[in-house]
Parts: structure tokens; sequence; C-alpha cells
């Protein structure tokens, strides 16, 4: 037995570089190049994959500046101050350059980190929120000691690097558009070396935090160099700069439409004067920078009245994500060509960018869009609500019909950032019927995600059940289907005395209303069972799953993967009953109508290969085992998070202290383990790394490792048990994609696993 899968609360050591430990520690030198990490409950020596931060030299030159700043004007002053500043000794050097949106924070950063003359690396975080900070230093440990990626989790290489700063000079690290000061403070106070550059819209909250660098807007001078250096010269160009209020990204986008469309500025200035007076009062959600981007945005759409198509479609973007936009969201609106040629005069005027098949707008542009203003010919508030009705529209087409299959899932991670974006800029009383739909299947398509992906879609059920009160009434098809979407992710986030008495009314009630044969009470019945299933009666949940397979034979047929995951519904509730022996048969006659009818990648054939690899190696447990499972599920039933990884801890310590395996489980072969890392492979590419059916994949490899009883997997074992342990502990429901693993495989962890009535 492996020394992995052999953990016993022993503690010996000799000799001169042991060390032995019977708690817990976080590091240890034990001799020269080698060091001890524990990590979570995973103990492996690393000593060329994890070395100490401090003994980890730079490369040369290391930078990941995202843009160069060559038209950094008018900011001589500022640069000079940071050029000039000095640090004191045991703190970081730390200036926050803070000002209005688009007065160019992020050119003179750039500009000062190009310029940067220390030996460490520069390097640049995107910083708008504390999670953001985290990622950008886990990226940076990587850069620096790549086998870091294998060995630990992203908040492990975030610390990593956040040692490896604190033990080196030379370096300046670029905290880019923090929303919040003190999202930088955790940082900031650990480093006692170094410097940091911050860029922020927030001119208030820094005291005592950085040094403040305000920034405003150019000179009149260096306005007119800028529009100058984009566009070329022009007589009225100070005229036109000063109207736009010397703002560089109003000056940039205004040169650049002079440029594109090759007018002047004074025929710019005309247009502009056109404008109605109660646009330069206009408020929006950043202020006076907005206003000024408002301005130049309406002259370019006047510029563009010729071309009503280009306009439609802008006031349309606003409503989605800010990247990523499909264009084929729009390929309805007008013959492909007219299309096309929106697209391409929108970017030669600045206002968005093309990207392959994706657009990208400013969130500012997109901003001013959403917000109609009275009297303006391009954003009347007919204009901005007939925009927002054909955004949803356009998305709730695109959403594919069968969300199952996996050829649609490719196409929903694309549209999933615009439907929130959407929900997030759609009031709710603007809901439409089609929202309603759009919102419902976003929310569906959350829930198979797990985690924090699945509370999002808890929330847009929510919304969507109210819209469908609204709109349809209580017992309407389409507000039962999202009653039992609901029913479905209270199961999985909320504790199962929360979970079952709505799962039983929406049954009780899709019944009466739509009859036991349709497919959404059969969808209710299918989320009863399981809850049922986990409450331990499973005399009830037999009969539940195969009602359930009964009614999807007769309506879906026998091939249909609703049909096949029903029948894997029910092998792993019988296996409670019949044992694994019992539906051996079964599991086997599955997976062939499973590859046959669906393939081997599908969704419903990759569980049931998992769930036959884990019941061919389910251990009869010890009564102590089984009252530690007890436990486990008392927790969870609780809500209590706390608790729960401990608890799986303690349970594998007193498995792999039972004794000799050989008497519990059935040796895995090199063959079995072959199969089983194929299958997590293929399922971490069809399904996607935040799947639950990815966790199956990765529990079903760890018996397989553990059972072979093999020294030469013990390395992959770790890593993987360490990947596994980060996903529960990341995830704020870490009892939902445990249970539902539990659920997915059955009584894994023995016949006597649930104790009755838990």
């Amino acid at each position: 037995m492996s020394a992995l899968f052999d953990r016993r609360p022993t503690a010996d050591a000799s000799g001169s570089s042991a060390v032995a430990a019977g708690g817990s520690i976080g590091q240890a030198v034990t001799g020269p190049g080698a060091v001890g990490l524990h990590i979570e409950n995973v103990a492996a020596l690393l000593p060329d994959a994890c070395p100490p931060a401090e003994s980890v030299r730079a490369p040369a030159r290391l930078t990941n500046l995202p843009f160069r700043a060559d038209l950094c004007l008018g900011r001589d002053a500022q640069l000079a101050l940071l050029h000039d500043a000095r640090g004191t000794s045991g703190r970081p050097l730390v200036h926050v350059v803070h000002g209005l949106g688009g007065i160019g924070k992020s050119t003179l950063v750039a500009r000062m980190a190009a310029e940067h003359t220390g030996a460490g690396p520069v390097w640049w975080i995107n910083a708008g929120s504390r999670a953001a900070i985290d990622a950008g230093l886990a990226h940076l440990a990587s850069v620096l000691q790549p086998s870091l990626g294998t060995v630990l989790p992203r908040e492990q290489m975030s610390e990593w690097a956040l040692r490896w700063l604190t033990a080196h000079t030379g370096w300046l690290v670029v905290l880019d558009d923090v929303a919040h000061p003190a999202d930088a403070v955790p940082l900031l106070a650990r480093v006692t070396s170094g410097r940091f550059l911050i860029t922020s819209r927030l001119t208030a909250g820094w005291q005592g935090i950085a040094e403040e660098v305000p920034l405003g807007v150019l000179s009149p001078q260096d306005a007119v160099r800028l529009f100058t250096e984009i566009h070329g010269a022009d007589p009225d160009a100070a005229r036109l700069c000063a109207e736009l209020g010397h703002l560089p990204l109003a000056v940039t986008q205004a040169a650049a439409y002079c440029r594109m469309t090759h007018c002047t500025a004074s025929t710019y200035l005309e247009e502009l004067a056109k404008s109605p007076a109660d646009m330069y009062a206009e408020t929006v959600e950043g202020g006076d920078h907005e206003r000024t981007v408002a301005r130049v945005w309406h002259v370019t759409l006047d510029r563009l009245a010729d071309d009503p198509l280009a306009v439609r479609i802008l006031l349309m973007l606003a409503w989605y994500a800010s990247e990523g936009i499909p264009r084929d969201l729009f390929a309805s609106l007008d013959r492909s060509l007219a299309v096309r040629r929106a697209f391409g005069r929108l970017a030669a005027h600045s206002m968005i960018t093309l990207s392959g098949d994706t657009v990208s707008v400013h969130r500012l542009v997109q901003a001013v869009s959403r917000a109609h203003s009275p009297g303006d010919r391009h954003r009347g508030q007919e204009a901005v609500e007939a925009a927002r009705g054909a955004a949803v529209d356009a998305l709730a087409v695109a959403l594919p019909e069968d969300m199952d299959e996996p050829s649609a899932w490719p196409v929903m991670r694309s549209l999933l950032p615009h439907a929130e974006a959407l929900a997030e800029h759609v009031r709710c009383e603007d809901d439409t019927p089609a929202m309603v739909r759009l919102l419902a299947r976003t929310g569906d398509y959350l829930l198979d995600s797990g985690g924090k992906a699945a509370a999002r879609g808890m929330e847009l059920l929510r919304r969507a059940e109210a819209g469908c009160l609204r709109l349809h009434g209580a017992e309407a098809e389409e507000t039962l289907e999202v009653r039992v979407a609901l029913a479905r992710v209270t199961r999985m986030l909320r504790p199962l005395a929360e979970s079952a008495p709505p799962a039983e009314t929406v049954v009780a009630d899709c019944t009466r209303i739509l009859g036991a044969d349709h497919l959404v009470t059969l969808d209710a019945l299918s989320n009863l069972r399981r809850i049922v299933w986990l409450k331990g009666d499973a005399d009830r949940a037999v009969r539940l799953a195969e009602e359930c397979l009964a009614g999807l034979v007769r309506l879906r047929g026998p091939d249909h993967p609703d049909t096949l995951r029903a029948r894997h519904d029910l092998v792993m509730t019988l296996d409670d009953t019949a044992g694994e022996a019992g539906t051996r048969d079964m599991r086997a006659e599955l997976l062939r109508d499973c590859r046959r009818a669906l393939g081997e990648e599908h969704p419903v054939t990759l569980s049931v290969r998992n769930l036959d690899t884990v019941l061919a190696r389910r251990p009869v447990f010890h009564p102590d085992v089984n009252q530690t499972v007890a436990g486990l599920f008392s927790v969870a039933e609780e809500g209590g998070r706390e608790d729960l990884l401990g608890l799986v801890r303690v349970l594998m310590d007193q498995v792999m202290a039972l004794g000799p395996l050989d008497e519990l489980l059935p040796r895995a072969t090199e063959e079995d383990v072959r199969k089983a890392e194929r299958d997590l492979e293929t399922s971490r590419r069809v399904l996607g790394d935040a799947s639950t059916g990815v966790l199956e994949a990765q529990l079903a490899l760890l018996l397989v490792y553990g059972t072979s009883r093999d020294e030469r997997y013990e390395e992959a074992a770790t890593a993987l048990l360490q990947e596994l342990f980060a996903q529960l502990s990341e995830n704020p429901s870490v009892m939902t994609p445990l249970l539902r693993v539990l659920e997915a495989f059955g009584s894994v962890l023995g016949e006597t696993a649930r104790p009755e009535g838990s």
C-alpha cells in the first residue's frame, strides 16, 4: 500500500535532515533543495516543483505590460514625480493615480512601467476586485515557477507570489483599475519592499494607503498635440479640443472619427453644435466623463444618420457584456452585406472593436447608449426601449434548443455573459415573455456547474418565476417548469430539510395541472427521487425512479438521453437494496445502450462509466466508518460547512486504517488506471472543469489509484486529491458538490452509509 493511502497518526523521524510532525505543519525544509509542504490534508515532498519563494530568481526583463503607451502626452510632471519618488526602509513604495474614467490613468502608468529601471519583473494585474488581484498574483507565481500550477491551488499560489515579492527587491507591480482601496490593502500591508503603481477612478479613501497622484484633463496645447498625432494638423483643432473638454478619450475618439471619415475639425464642430443643449447637462452613471463621451457619441451617430442600421446595432450592443459579443446575433436585422457594412462604419468611428466574429464596445459607450435622452433623435425613450427588446429577442432566439446536447455547450458558454448582462441591465418590471424565457433557460444551464454558478442560476430562476407569475399565471406550464428548476437548485444548495417540501409540492401541482405523463412532471419527479434517496428512503426512491423511467420511455422513447439518464438513476437507486452484484448486469447493459445510442463522449455515457468504475470498487466498510459517514450527512443536512471537509478526511483515515485492502477492495489493474485516466481527460474536455461530471470522474480515478496499491501512482493521486479538496474548499456551498458526487455514485461509501431517517 502506498504511503499516500497509509496515513496513520504517528510521527517518527531519524537522521540529520528528517522531519516528523504529528499534527499540521505549513512548510519545512528537510534537506538541501527539499521542501515538505502541508496542503489541506495532502502531504507531499516537492523539492523541485515547489521550492521556497525566497530561493527563486526572476527571469531577466520579465514583464507582461498589456500595451505600449507611445502617446502619453502632457504628463511630464506626473512622470517626473513618479521617477523621483523614493521609498522608506521596510515599506513598499506605493502611488495611486486617480481620476475620471478615460482621463489616461492606465496610459500614464504603462509609460512609467515601461521606463522602470529596477532589476525585478514588471507585472500588470487587472485589479477590479480582490479575487482579480489574487488571480494576478497566482499568474505571477506560475510564471516565476511554472511547476506550481500542478501542485498548488490558486490561493496557495497567490500566497507564494506574495512571499516572493516580500523577499525580493527591484520589482514593480501595477494594480490597474482598483474598484475599492480595501481590495489592495491586504497585499500592500504584507509586502515590505518593491513598488506598486495603482490606478483607480476613486479619488477618496487612499489616505494612509498610497501617495496620491491626481490626474486631470490635458492642457489645451497637449490636447491639440494628441489630436494632431492621430489625425494630422488642423487649424480648428484647438476649438474642437476645447469643446471636448480636453479629455483624452474624447479627443482621441474625435480625432479617429475625423481621420476615418476624412472630415475637418470645423465640420465636426458644426455637427456638434446641432446637439441639444441639455446634452451638456445630462448625468448618467459615470458623471462628467460620460457626458463628454456622450457628446462625442451623439455627434458620431449624427454622422451615421444615413445608416440607421448602424445606430440600431450600437443601441443593441449596449445591453450585452462589453466583450465577445457574437456578430451572429445581428444577422437577422438586414442583409448580410448591410450588417457587415454597419459594423465596419461603427469600427471606423472607434465606437466598437471588431475581432473575428465578435464585437467589443467600451462600457462607457454602452452606459450612455442605454440612457435615453428626451428630444434626442438617436437615444429617445422609444429607440432605447426598442433596442433593449431587440437585444433580448436576439439572444433568446440564439439559445440552443437542447442545452443537454454537448454541441450546444460552447454556444451557451459564449452567450452566458451576455444573458447575465441583460439580467443586470434590464429592470425586473420590464421583463417580457422572451426575457423570462431567457432567464429561465440561462438559470437552468448554470445549475450543472454547481457552486457559485448554481447560486447565480438560482437568482435568475427566482426572477424568472416572478416574471412567469406576472405574465402567465401560477398554473401555466412556463411557471411550473421554472418552479421545478427552482426545486432542483434548492436541493443542490440547501439542506434536505429545506429542499424536500418545495419538491413534494411542485410534484403534486404538476401532476394535478399537467398530468402524470408530462415531461415537466417527470422532471419534478426525478428531483424528488434524489431527495428521497438522500434521506434514506430506498423503497420509495426505487418506486419514484421506476415511475419516472416508465414515463420517459413512453414520451421520449428508449434511446433518448433523458430516458437513459433515468435508467442510470434507477440503477444507482437499486444498488442500495440489490447491491453491486445485483446491478452488475443492469449497469453493463445500460453502458452498452449509451454507447450505441449516444456515443462514447456523451455526458450520460460518461456518468454511467464513472458509476460503473466506482461501484465495482465499493468497499464493505467497518461500522466505525459508517458512523462517520452518518455524521457527514448530518452535517451537510444541517448546513454546517466548517466541519464537512474535516469529516471527509477523518473518513479517509478510517478507511485506510482498516487493514489489508485486498480484503475490502478488488485490486485495480494498470488497464483500469489507464481507463479511469482517459475518462477524466474526456470529461474535462467535453464537460469543462467546472462541471459536476468532472468531480465524478476525479473521485472514480482516485478510487482506482488507491485500489491499485501501486506506488507509481502516488504522485498523481496526491495531485488529484489536492485538486479535489481545493475545489471543495473554494466552494462557498461546500456540501453541494460533495453530496452531488455521493448522490451520483449511489452508496459509494458502503451499503449502510446513509443512516435510516438521515
